[in-house]
């Protein structure tokens, strides 16, 4: 229904922060607040975004709106209104919702609809689509506007129906036509001046065209002969430029000859002197080469003398340590064998030892148990002897009770940590064991291990060697590179050299610098130069170097940003200048290029990227080449462009000719090409450079690596060799260990079975005594106590019989185990370490003969280095020899070729000397043709006749004839030459006026209908307007005041002057008069209004009506009110905004207002659809109690908030502002 739905507001008037309203009722909302807290401000927010009553606004009046207050200044401020758009009253694409935004700042003051920048022409288009006229405003009625309307006169309140009605918009249009009706009635009076003013020149021109006529005779003769004479002579010059141009055909011909084969003599000048280069950086990177050759070749000399040595020294050492090993192998096997009988036997008789302690063990713990059981009997029976009664038995049987308690936990806490002792020690057994294992294993592995770890060190430095090998060949190839680099910088230096002498010194150094500072800034979007990107045949070479000129230079670049970017660089380094051609700006030229036989377009003739289309087609697109100069002096003239031959000889538009012989050794194309193919191959020699250096820096690397490798091979070769002892005395210690360990844990599992035998002894004492507890007193044993008691002692008797015999067999097996294991131990094998010692250690067969083995591969290793040094040394010289016959067939041939080059180039300029006086000559004869021909096109168009008339007449004739027909034209030399035109002229001219004139006769006679047209509208919407008003105020008053009735009365000025007349009553009509009548009586009525009266009655509907001047201020409050609503139901509105419009009104009018908002905004049901929104602010409690939702306004640290109250709140908030009122 087009209703406020939310409202955002920051930095206007006192809300300085963003203050975001809760979305509003799409019926009755009402906000409350104290005098200053801001409601006014909220009002006039909504106002400022409408453009009600703040559409121009100035500086100041910007200024004036921004928040002020303590803290940091406000810019800026906003107001952002949200509309219900689901009905599509907006014409925004059918969104569900409208935005329309108005921000200001000190020199801003912009809207915005649905987040997008609009005019505020748009925007008033918008709101006026949307039903928001601008010429009813009464969808707001801020304070005072009630005020306003109470104390407006009738004819104001006649102004406001008009204004209402739309009447002004017609007053617009109508006095803008009478403007522009007057201005066509200005336009006539002119036009008959000028046909005036006309008419007279065309009578005076009658005469001047006759004696026009006569002179046109003469000069007609005049001309003919004059063109007759300069064509004879047109046709001498031209014959005279043809033979030139046929001498220079043939000498081109001649000089394209010579300058093509000193071309090829140059080249090849040039690449004999690039391989004398290479070839001397190969023979001194061969004498390199063969220095560091022969120097490794003594190296591998000298370690061959070394190994050598120490091959004899082992030979000779072998023999007797083989000796030495055959007696220690057989001491070891004989030590090995007794060690195992030893064992054997060890493990034989260990089943038996455990047998016999755990039997031992059992019958220890029945003893134990029988002792226990007889010794508590014991007891129970010396009890009944000590206590006379019960009680004294139990007392002494829980003291009892409680010491055998303390007793029990004590050795429990002993039983379980004597458990978890002997847990830890079988652990460290279990361990002892696997690295026994473990051990041994590596001992047996030892010569194998010894054997593997000589393998790996051989193949550490045989890697070690390789990478050796493979950096020298490196730096050899570093060398060769290196000089190679040196060589091609020499060569690009000279050609840079070269180049730079073919510039100007400030784009030379423009160049250069920006190819440093791509370098150094990597500047993205410099595409390179015209030359760089170009590629053109040998046959267009020339053309396209003359044609391009400077521009060949020039930098293309991809936009402007680019370009400003390396001006100021150049301009910051001081580096020269250069032009730049931004991609993004140029334009490919559109010009008239010809394209025939004799005039080729050069721009398709070249090679370039797609991309760079635009800068070629500037500096070539109107480039034409042409096989003869005088070709492309026509193309010059006919079609405006460069025309030049294939050997850049270029025809001037003004008729001059440029050209000459174009020594080929300056061409800036080539020497471009050739620094820019210098420059490709340093850079890719420097890469390759960069490659080998860091494959070098690789090897050494990997070669530290090796080396590393070799470190840690040979640690651990000898580290094998060494350790064989230590190990063999870790096992000795290991083994001793074990042993204790086991020792140990055989000593606690006793004490461990004597701690369960004690617990179990003590509970079973606890537990007969807690059951004699439970018995009755006895002053004697029961029978079955008395026979148990006799039966244990038998028992324990034999138990220890039992447990001596065992205690004696178990002991002698103990002592037999201990020998064996003492034996092994401490004799047998010590005697079989030594040995295994001594057969591993430095001075063994196996070690010796490993070493024997190195030193053979080592010399075999050290020849193959010699024999390859020495094939090497061998390739070097002869490709040194190769390299030197070669330099020499090189340096004779180059010798030849400049002999020859020597002859061309004396050729060449002979011919460029005769070419250059023939150029002259054409020159000087093309400046007389071109004069003769601007003669004869000065003549201008000649009749049929007067080409062939004159032509077999003597120069002599010409010449005479020519006189006569001077002095004939000095006859009329006062005569108007422009008579024809100026007649033809001013007809047309006076034809135009007339046709004008009568388009403004037109004009005026629909400007006159239009304006009768608007008179009649104006007032007929004027009638329908004030019917309508008049209708509605009278249903509203009855609304407000049931009681009473109200109309409105039109005041006609025929009915006062009658008054006036006649002393009669005063007798105005009410709306029921003003629609009668037809069209005519309808407009004279119009016309005859003064103004609007109200007429009311508030206690009767019958009682006489009293004028709004009669009423009391809240009874004329109210009636403003009624016309405002009445105004509103003519052109409703989706929301109406009311500013304290009940604040002068009595409390039962405030109720009927109250309740009018209620019933307006109902209209549309619940949803409010349909119906009209209304936002009001009070400080009365009768709106507040027909509101829909409320709102609140607060005021603090000067900013101000708005936030939802109940209607209970808000009541409540009234009633305590009308208490402090009063």
């Amino acid at each position: 229904m087009g209703y406020i739905k939310q409202i955002t507001i920051q930095g206007f008037k006192s809300y300085k922060d963003q203050t975001k309203i809760e979305p509003f009722s799409p019926k009755t909302n009402i906000v409350v607040g104290r005098n200053g807290a801001g409601k006014s401000n909220f009002f006039a927010a909504v106002r400022f975004v409408l453009g009600d009553d703040y559409e121009n606004l100035g500086r100041e009046e910007r200024q004036a709106l921004l928040h002020e207050g303590s803290g940091s200044a406000v810019m800026s401020a906003y107001v952002e209104v949200v509309f219900d758009n689901t009905d599509g009253r907006f014409q925004n694409n059918n969104k569900p919702e409208f935005v329309l935004r108005r921000t200001i700042g000190a020199k801003k003051d912009e809207y915005s609809m649905d987040r997008k920048n609009a005019t505020k022409r748009e925007v008033f288009d918008m709101l006026e689509a949307a039903g928001l006229s601008r010429s009813n405003p009464f969808y707001i009625v801020p304070q005072g506007r009630v005020t306003a309307i109470t104390n407006m006169k009738d004819e104001e309140r006649l102004n406001l129906l008009k204004e209402i009605s739309g009447s002004n918009v017609y007053e617009k249009r109508r006095t803008d036509s009478l403007k522009l009706m007057s201005e066509t009635e200005n336009r006539c009076e002119r036009i008959d001046d000028l046909v005036n003013d006309i008419n007279l020149r065309l009578s005076e021109l009658e005469g001047e065209k006759k004696e026009l006529e006569a002179w046109n005779k003469s000069d007609r003769e005049r001309r003919a002969l004059l063109y007759t004479m300069n064509a004879r002579q047109e046709a001498e010059l031209q014959e005279k430029i043809e033979n030139i141009d046929a001498f220079r055909h043939n000498g081109v011909a001649d000089v394209d000859g010579h300058n093509s084969q000193f071309r090829e003599t140059e080249q090849e000048i040039a690449d004999i002197d690039a391989e004398i280069g290479e070839l001397k950086s190969e023979l001194e990177m061969l004498a390199a080469d063969r220095a560091q050759l022969e120097e490794e070749r003594n190296d591998a000399a000298r370690q061959k003398a070394a190994i050598e040595i120490q091959l004899n020294d082992l030979s000779d050492g072998q023999s007797a340590a083989q000796q030495a090993q055959r007696q220690r192998d057989t001491q070891i096997k004989k030590l090995q064998k007794d060690i195992g009988n030893r064992e054997k036997e060890l493990r034989t008789l260990l089943p038996e030892y455990e047998a016999k302690k755990a039997e031992e063990m059992e019958i220890r713990s029945q003893l134990a148990e029988a002792v226990g059981q007889q010794k508590r009997l014991e007891d129970k029976q010396g009890r009944t002897a000590t206590y006379t009664n019960k009680r004294q038995r139990d007392d002494a049987l829980r003291a009892r009770i409680a010491e055998i308690s303390v007793d029990l936990a004590t050795r429990k806490s002993i039983q379980m940590q004597t458990s978890e002792d002997i847990i830890i020690v079988q652990e460290d057994i279990v361990t002892l064991e696997a690295d026994i294992v473990r051990i041994e294993s590596e001992l047996d592995n030892e010569g194998d291990n010894t054997i593997t770890l000589a393998e790996q060190l051989q193949k550490a430095k045989d890697k070690q060697d390789t990478i050796r090998d493979r950096q020298n060949n490196l730096f050899r190839e570093e060398r060769r590179i290196h000089s190679q680099v040196e060589n091609a910088e020499r060569q690009l230096h000279i050609a840079e050299r070269e180049f730079s002498h073919l510039l100007d010194h400030a784009t030379s150094r423009g160049l250069e610098t920006l190819r440093r500072l791509q370098k150094q800034h990597n500047l993205a979007g410099v595409h390179g130069t015209i030359a760089e990107l170009l590629e053109v045949s040998d046959m267009y070479k020339i053309a396209a170097e003359v044609a391009a000129g400077p521009a060949l230079f020039h930098v293309v670049v991809d936009n402007d940003s680019t370009a400003e970017k390396v001006i100021n660089l150049l301009s910051k380094e001081k580096g020269g200048r250069l032009t730049c051609i931004p991609l993004s700006r140029v334009r490919a030229r559109q010009g008239n290029v010809p394209h025939t036989a004799d005039a080729q377009p050069l721009l398709p003739k070249l090679k370039y990227d797609a991309k760079y289309t635009k800068a070629f087609s500037q500096v070539f697109g109107n480039v034409v080449v042409c096989p003869e100069l005088s070709i492309c002096q026509s193309f010059v003239r006919s079609h405006d462009v460069i025309a030049l031959t294939p050997d850049g000889d270029r025809a001037q538009k003004k008729g001059g000719y440029h050209g000459g012989y174009f020594d080929p050794r300056n061409s800036k194309l080539d020497a471009y090409h050739r620094v820019t193919e210098l420059r490709r191959n340093v850079e890719e020699l420097r890469e390759k450079q960069d490659e080998i250096r860091q494959e070098i820096d690789a090897c050494r690397q990997q070669l530290n690596e090796a080396a590393s490798e070799v470190r840690k091979a040979e640690y651990l070769k000898n580290h094998a060799e060494d350790g064989y002892v230590p190990k063999r005395q870790e096992l000795r210690s290991k083994q001793t260990e074990l042993q204790r360990k086991r020792t140990i844990v055989e000593d606690m599992e006793r004490t461990l079975a004597d701690l369960v035998s004690a617990v179990n002894v003590l509970g079973s004492q606890q537990s007969d005594l807690e059951d004699e507890i439970a018995s009755d007193f006895k002053k004697a044993l029961t029978r079955d106590e008395e026979e148990l008691l006799q039966s244990l002692t038998s028992t324990v008797r034999d138990l220890r019989k039992q447990l001596a015999v065992l205690s004696e067999e178990r002991s002698e097996l103990e002592m037999r185990k201990s020998d064996m294991e003492v034996e092994v131990r401490e004799n047998l094998q010590p005697s079989l370490d030594r040995l295994l010692e001594q057969q591993a250690g430095p001075g063994g067969s196996g070690n010796q003969s490993a070493r024997l083995k190195d030193a053979q591969r080592q010399l075999n290793n050290i020849n193959k280095t010699i024999a390859d040094f020495d094939r090497r040394i061998e390739e070097l010289e002869s490709r040194r020899d190769e390299a030197n016959a070669r330099l020499a067939q090189l340096e004779e041939a180059r010798a030849e070729k400049e002999t020859s080059n020597r002859n061309l180039a004396r050729a060449i300029e002979r011919h460029k000397k005769g070419m250059e006086k023939s150029l002259q000559k054409r020159a000087q004869y093309r400046d007389e043709l071109t004069a003769i021909q601007r003669d004869i096109r000065e003549l201008g168009t000649l009749p049929d006749d007067a080409y062939q008339k004159y032509t077999r007449w003597s120069n002599d004739r010409l010449v005479t004839e020519l006189d006569k027909a001077n002095k004939a034209l000095k006859k009329y030399s006062h005569v108007n030459k422009k008579a024809f035109q100026q007649y033809e002229d001013f007809t047309k001219r006076r034809e135009a006026l007339c046709s004008r004139r009568d388009d403004l006769n037109e004009s005026r006679n629909h400007i006159e209908t239009l304006i009768e047209v608007l008179d009649q509208r104006k007032d007929e919407a004027i009638a329908r307007t004030f019917k309508q008003v008049a209708k509605y105020f009278k249903e509203v008053f009855v609304q407000l005041v049931p009681a009473g009735t109200g109309r409105l009365i039109i005041q006609r000025r025929s009915d006062r002057e009658a008054h006036r007349g006649g002393g009669g009553a005063h007798d105005d009509s009410d709306d029921e008069h003003t629609t009668s009548g037809g069209k005519g009586n309808n407009k004279s009525a119009v016309e005859n209004y003064t103004g609007v009266g109200i007429a009311v009655s508030f206690n009767s509907k019958h009682d006489e009506q009293q004028r709004i001047q009669q009423l009391s201020g809240g009874q004329k409050a109210l009636c403003a009110l009624a016309l405002v609503f009445a105004i509103q139901q003519c052109d409703p509105a989706p929301f109406y905004l009311f500013d304290e419009i009940d604040a002068n009104l009595d409390a039962q009018y405030r109720s009927a207002v109250a309740e009018m908002l209620r019933k307006l905004s109902g209209k549309g049901g619940e949803s409010g659809e349909g119906g009209g929104q209304f936002i009001c602010t009070t400080f009365r409690p009768e709106m507040v109690h027909v509101a829909d939702k409320c709102y609140a306004v607060s005021y603090g640290d000067m900013n101000s908030k708005i936030s939802v109250y109940s209607k209970e709140r808000a009541l409540e908030f009234v009633e305590e502002s009308q208490r402090v009122a009063r």
